[in-house]
């Protein structure tokens, strides 16, 4: 916020934009549902923002809750009631010293898929080509010199069809695409053959995405950089938002302490356990995953689980110290092989501490602690069959593993099915549906490994 106040004050025409997946991710966001990101998303002063995927995951009914409290326009031309209405603004038109600038946004069709098919099923997702040609020609209509696309689209060949380069190369007239999605840096883009300049700034806080359009007679210069925010870690906090974060962690401090089920057995959430070996806190949580998406199988990095639980009353808080990240659970469709490799590689360090040490429900999976790293797993069941190499299986992990994170490459590579919620929300649901944890209740889970 130091950095846009500077630019603002340095540069008397300056938009800010947000190109998706803000409404959802870290606990002090979740715990309110959204509304927390839209106080500093009002603060901070935004015009445009375009919801991704994961802002439809409290539901579309709250998205929309939710975009009439903010300040700024939210843009999704492609979204639709199954009645044909349109929830958000198509497009919008803005004079800048004389010039009218049109701007549009798409949210990803991916979205039906991406989140809980549940939060949209009142709405659909039109074709995001036919979209653009009809809104470039609308926003020409309305006089615009220069046309943006703030999309949710990406660039990831899975996305094949409504990717923001399908748009790009089959739609004429737009200038600029400010893409999210995929995660993507893209800052070095440069325009060819009259097509749109495409930016995007990555993920997690990486960047930001700092554009600057220049015209003058007839010309269009764009000129797309992003600006890594560890180099703006010497600048201070803004105290405005500074002060709103500490009110709402004050205010989210209730919330925190409720009581959401109990606990007779202690819950083994230590490092030293959950990286090397499966504990009654990582069964029980990785059932709940598998309960949750209905998947076949289960495989989270023991990295993931970050605190344990205490006998006695489990509070929210405590929920939320297990998974602090606001990661979320992705689906994939993994082939036998490529499941049994991933268990080899996880097990590559046993019995040394390994965050990337796999945590496992819907598995069981014999191996051999003494036999050389790679050629460790004996066997593999999958519901209680051997597995079958050649055979594709939903396999439910956190968006870190599905990335490719700690090595876990060919899950990182296998193609995506669905989108779940965070990790502390389902968490959470799990804690309420038991009520109490008892030994009992670990004990009817089955054990993911046999070691030999």
């Amino acid at each position: 916020q130091t950095y846009i106040k500077d630019l603002k004050a340095k540069n008397k025409n300056v938009l800010l934009m947000d190109a998706g997946d803000v409404l959802h991710g870290q606990p002090i966001v979740t715990l309110s549902q959204g509304e927390v990101e839209v106080s500093l998303l009002n603060l901070m002063g935004y015009n445009y923002l375009v919801p991704g995927n994961h802002d439809f995951n409290y539901g579309f009914n709250r998205l929309k809750e939710l975009s009439t409290k903010m300040k700024n326009k939210v843009l999704a031309a492609n979204v639709c009631l199954k009645d044909g209405t349109k929830p958000f603004l198509e497009n919008d038109v803005i004079e800048i010293d004389g010039v009218k600038v049109g701007i549009f946004g798409l949210a990803t069709p991916e979205t039906a898929v991406k989140t809980n098919p549940k939060n949209v099923e009142s709405i659909e997702f039109k074709d995001v080509i036919k979209t653009s040609k009809e809104q470039v020609e609308d926003l020409k209509s309305k006089g615009a010199e220069l046309i943006i696309l703030l999309c949710h689209l990406g660039i990831d060949e899975e996305s094949k069809g409504h990717r923001s380069y399908d748009v790009r190369d089959n739609v004429e007239g737009i200038d600029l695409i400010i893409d999210g999605h995929s995660h993507s840096d893209l800052s070095q883009i440069t325009q060819a053959d009259g097509k749109a300049i495409i930016t995007s700034t990555g993920a997690y806080s990486e960047n930001l995405g700092v554009v600057k359009i220049k015209l003058e007679n007839g010309k269009k210069e764009i000129t797309p950089s992003n600006v890594k925010f560890s180099e703006l870690e010497t600048k201070e906090d803004d105290k405005e938002i500074k002060d709103l974060i500490d009110k709402i962690k004050k205010e989210q401090e209730p919330i925190l302490k409720e009581v959401i089920g109990r606990s007779e057995v202690e819950l083994d959430g230590k490092k030293s356990s959950v990286r090397s070996k499966e504990t009654n806190l990582t069964k029980f949580l990785t059932n709940a995953i598998l309960k949750e998406t209905g998947a076949q199988a289960v495989l989270i990095n023991g990295g993931a689980f970050r605190s344990g639980i205490n006998v006695g009353n489990i509070t929210v808080e405590d929920i939320v110290k297990i998974a602090p990240f606001g990661n979320y659970v992705v689906t994939k469709n993994v082939r036998g092989e490529d499941i049994i490799k991933s268990l080899e590689h996880g097990l590559s360090n046993y019995p040394e501490v390994a965050a990337r040490f796999p945590q496992i429900a819907g598995i069981t999976c014999t191996f051999n602690s003494k036999a050389k790293s790679g050629s460790r797993v004996v066997s593999v069941k999958i519901g209680n069959k051997d597995i079958n190499r050649n055979e594709e299986y939903v396999l439910a992990t956190n968006d870190f593993i599905s990335a490719g994170g700690d090595g876990y490459e060919l899950i990182g590579k296998s193609p995506e099915v669905n989108h779940f919620s965070a990790l502390d929300e389902i968490f959470t649901k799990a804690v309420k549906e038991t009520e109490t944890i008892t030994k009992e209740t670990i004990n009817k889970l089955p054990d993911g490994y046999v070691i030999k």
